[in-house]
């Protein structure tokens, strides 16, 4: 495997302010290049607060949390799918107020999937087919914007612009609109919409699809079903929204970040010198093993790159000719582990797993990492400079980045009972580095 060089550098991570812009402007204090080898960087946190219950007030015993947003002034929010509400923490971690309630009505969330907190602080709610609700800090409905999912719905997450419009991946990639539509239905690429609250939208940007992932099928007792093949290592399809409106884009196998102008022009690429992992016969053995020790731990195989898509379904009826008996679960075991055997491997790894923009319009990119694992965290910024690389058992990329280096996690127990920890990077502190080779 690849490996890029390291050296030590001393460097404020939370005080560091972004990058001079222009040809004029001078490198700040501490930025290397993007063909620099790796700097070691460990920055260190403090805790602030958790919240989430097995047993107590209702409104911190979560169902899931489907999402969670910082607001200008250090409050959280977090979405409960299973409540069907949003729930406000101030900035010790007490109760504020709980926004709108499970329902099918007006204000009323459904199937919540993700949020996004607007410039004037707004929140929208993407709920399923519903569409984006928002909200005001009270918890006043102000608007509710409709999609038609055949034709285009934002689906997880969400990104809030700063014109007011939200940026998403399709919610089902195109496929309900294939099956709906047939072949001439589907999509070219994997296309990236701006839903506007007026419940118009189009198409913002288009990222590299890569080769079609080709049909099979597969049956579990009374179900046969028709679906593509599970790959293993997808392509990412990761971005963050800047401050001035760009987009920092993850699409690609190599390390290559597309930064998209507010019309979603490509107008600059950053690359570091890290060529993706060629995957041998013994890497698809591996990987095949270690899904197939999930499935039998009780897990769904999926590893986090089980990418597919169902195309049929069909459920025979029983013998007696009476109602279609559900699917046998011996059947449904052996299938899930047909489909980790006769899984699709690129022939290299992308480089890139994720990305993620902070509230200094820094962008942490995590780098893949094979056997499951997470892999190391560069900071950059879109203008070209590095910073350093976070170790993979270092500082994460949160699920919210908030002001004065606020960073929220979504979080499980042993007992799956979900919680959600507030952590600050602390300021002012001399990061620790390493020597390395």
């Amino acid at each position: 495997m690849y490996k890029v060089p390291c050296r030590t550098r001393h460097l404020v991570l939370f005080a560091l302010p972004v990058a001079a812009i222009g040809c004029g402007g001078d490198a700040e204090p501490g930025a290397a290049g993007l063909d620099s080898p790796d700097v070691a960087l460990a920055p260190s946190v403090e805790e602030v607060y958790t919240v989430g219950v097995m047993d107590g007030a209702a409104w911190e015993m979560f169902g899931r949390v489907a999402g969670v947003a910082f607001a200008e002034d250090g409050s959280l929010f977090i979405l409960d799918n299973d409540a069907g509400h949003v729930v406000v923490v101030g900035p010790g971690g007490e109760l504020v107020r709980t926004i709108s309630n499970k329902g099918e009505g007006p204000g009323e969330l459904s199937q919540p999937l993700g949020m996004a907190v607007f410039a004037d602080g707004s929140i929208g709610v993407n709920d399923l087919t519903r569409g984006i609700k928002l909200f005001n800090r009270e918890g006043d409905l102000l608007r509710e914007a409709a999609f038609n999912m055949t034709d285009g719905a934002p689906g997880i997450p969400i990104h809030a612009l700063p014109d007011g419009t939200v940026l998403s991946a399709d919610l089902v990639g195109g496929s309900l609109a294939l099956l709906l539509g047939g072949d001439d239905a589907a999509p070219e690429g994997r296309p990236i919409h701006r839903y506007r609250l007026d419940g118009t939208h189009d198409v913002f940007y288009v990222a590299w699809a890569g080769p079609p992932v080709e049909d099979t099928e597969t049956e579990a007792g009374n179900i046969r079903m028709i679906m593509s093949r599970m790959e293993a290592f997808p392509l990412p399809l990761s971005f963050g929204v800047l401050r001035d409106g760009r987009v920092a884009l993850a699409d690609s196998v190599g390390y290559r970040i597309k930064i998209l102008d507010a019309s979603g022009q490509v107008t600059g690429t950053l690359e570091r010198p890290i060529p993706p992992v060629a995957v041998t016969d013994e890497i698809r053995d591996s990987e095949r093993e270690r899904r197939l020790a999930a499935l039998a731990e009780g897990g769904s195989g999926g590893g986090g790159g089980a990418v597919f898509m169902t195309r049929t379904i069909s459920i025979s009826g029983s013998a007696g000719g009476g109602a279609p008996r559900g699917p046998d679960p011996e059947a449904m075991r052996r299938m899930r582990e047909d489909r980790v055997e006769d899984m699709v491997f690129p022939e290299e790894a992308p480089v890139i797993s994720r990305l993620a923009v902070d509230r200094s319009d820094r962008i942490w990119v995590e780098r893949s990492a094979l056997g499951g694992e997470p892999g190391p965290t560069d900071i950059l910024t879109a203008d070209g400079q590095y910073f350093g690389t976070i170790a993979p058992d270092g500082v994460r990329i949160p699920a919210a980045f908030g002001p004065d280096g606020l960073l929220a996690y979504i979080e499980s127990d042993e007992l799956d009972i979900q919680r959600v920890r507030v952590v600050r990077l602390v300021g002012n502190q001399l990061l620790e580095t390493a020597d390395g080779n």
